[in-house]
């Protein structure tokens, strides 16, 4: 029996996957396609709209309609997420300007952070907007093109998301989703959820901004033209979308207040479900994908391409073998207490200037002790982030966590114990795709709302403390933020 069904398509930095599920969150199809971003130099990231995001958009349609064993009319609706926030100038005609610039890895705008700051004052960006300007941040690389490309800025018409963009593509429609337009600050007002250049006409004209909607509005419709590029059917609906990260915490199971998604991959990012909207200087509040629903979000810097770092540093071992060998070394890593700050710190501590520190080595120190001090690291890190938004009255009631790194039982238990909160496994590994076939799905009325989502995801592995190791490692998490405390003078 035919079943309704939606696709979601999510565009990475290093690859896109899309799969399209039916109506009681049954995986029909799945497909994924690599590719890559270009450094013209130095902190400069960019990719290419029309070959990446369009080019990898019409690949996925093209593989997972020729995998799908029904008509392609069962398609009901449609949702994408990407890598946010980015920067496409297009001219009136929709057409790319340039590559798109990438989000926070991308730390070409530095002066321009401080002139937007300088001109307009951190305290009323921050009331404005619930944010403080970094290299995530939007505006600054908008103003960059202005004073270093004028002859883009001279032809642009709309500045789109990477998401914007590909529903440019699929319905004619210029939108970005409210949880997006946070990384517009100072332009966009937080809690009236409008553009608002007042503080800021330096930066851009108003027209040139795209129309805001909720992640599960409908945008538009799918174009005579774009079913024809993609094998769509014509006139299905589209979804505003969002960013990835988003997506992915939709895809995980987070479903009411104090559901966090804790996201482990080459970094770590967490979105966690708040009952208002509440702006702290340490974390990113938002609106999140529709009409009364809130967010913090945060995140530390390096996780995964810690333990990639240290397996180049230190070859000869493979990373199931250092695990093996941390196994052998006990809670506490032998009195090793590692900062794990190899490439400056996000949240809570945001500082870029943040190193990474190996303490309290003696003779006696293991490579196994080594090893497992950066997995007490991560922990210690999470707790850090878990302590800072209990301050600011935000509890994590349930974590679900998703990633590479997920997979190591081992490392999930540590971190489990340092922080004494559950972490919850799905059994699905899909990810920010998955949840986008789900936004779809809300959007086009066939469920009511994002927190239905236990209706798709199923929680199969609970991870719980052990209480043996908690005096331990209260201790380490002591040692831990002193050595920050006495060492960033130094760094």
């Amino acid at each position: 029996m035919m079943k309704e069904c939606f696709l979601g398509i999510d565009i990475g930095t290093g690859s896109s996957k899309g799969a399209i599920v039916d109506i009681e969150g049954k995986v029909l199809c799945q497909a994924s396609v690599p590719h890559q971003a270009s450094m013209p130099f130095p902190g400069w990231y960019e990719q290419d709209a029309d070959l990446v995001w369009w080019g990898d958009f019409r690949v996925l349609c093209k593989k997972l309609l020729d995998n799908l064993h029904q008509p392609k009319t069962s398609i009901k609706s449609v949702a994408v997420s990407t890598i946010a926030p980015c920067v496409l100038p297009v001219d009136k005609n929709g057409k790319p300007l340039r590559p798109g610039i990438l989000y926070g890895i991308d730390t070409r705008a530095e002066k321009e952070i401080r002139e937007i700051e300088a001109r307009v004052g951190n305290d009323l960006i921050f009331a404005k907007t619930g944010q403080d300007l970094s290299s995530q941040s939007c505006c600054p690389k908008i103003l960059w093109i202005k004073k270093h490309e004028p002859e883009v800025w001279q032809k642009t018409a709309k500045v789109l998301t990477a998401t914007g963009y590909l529903v440019y593509k699929l319905t004619n429609e210029y939108t970005l989703d409210i949880y997006n337009a946070m990384g517009y600050a100072p332009i966009f007002d937080i809690q009236q959820k409008i553009w608002d250049t007042s503080v800021a006409d330096f930066i851009t004209e108003p027209d040139k901004l795209p129309e805001l909607l909720w992640s599960n509005q409908i945008a538009g419709e799918i174009s005579r033209e774009a079913a024809e590029l993609t094998g769509l059917p014509v006139g299905i609906p589209v979804m505003t979308g969002t960013a990835d990260a988003a997506a992915e915490a939709l895809a995980a199971g987070v479903e009411k207040t104090g559901d966090m998604m804790m996201m482990y991959g080459s970094s770590n990012f967490f979105i966690m479900k708040t009952k208002e909207l509440k702006p702290t200087r340490s974390f990113w509040a938002s609106n999140f994908l529709e009409s009364g629903s809130y967010v913090l979000a945060g995140g530390m810097t390096t996780v995964g391409s810690m333990f990639k770092w240290f397996e180049e540093t230190f070859p000869g071992r493979s990373l199931a073998e250092w695990e093996a060998l941390a196994v052998k070394s006990a809670p506490g890593s032998g009195g090793v207490t590692t900062l794990p700050y190899f490439s400056g710190e996000r949240t809570p501590l945001n500082d870029l200037k943040a190193k990474g520190v190996f303490f309290g080595m003696s003779l006696s120190t293991s490579p196994g002790d080594l090893f497992r001090s950066l997995q007490e690291a991560i922990g210690y890190g999470i707790r850090h982030n878990i302590d800072e938004m209990k301050k600011e009255g935000a509890q994590a009631d349930r974590i679900m966590a998703i990633g590479g790194a997920s997979e190591s039982l081992q490392l999930m238990q540590i971190i489990t114990d340092i922080t004494g909160c559950s972490q919850h496994l799905s059994h699905q590994k899909l990810g920010a795709c998955y949840g986008d076939a789900f936004l779809a799905a809300v959007g086009s009325n066939y469920i009511s709302s994002i927190n239905e989502i236990a209706k798709w995801v199923r929680l199969e592995e609970e991870i719980t403390p052990v209480e043996t190791a908690k005096p331990i490692y209260d201790e380490g998490y002591e040692r831990y933020r002193k050595l920050y405390q006495s060492t960033r003078h130094l760094l």
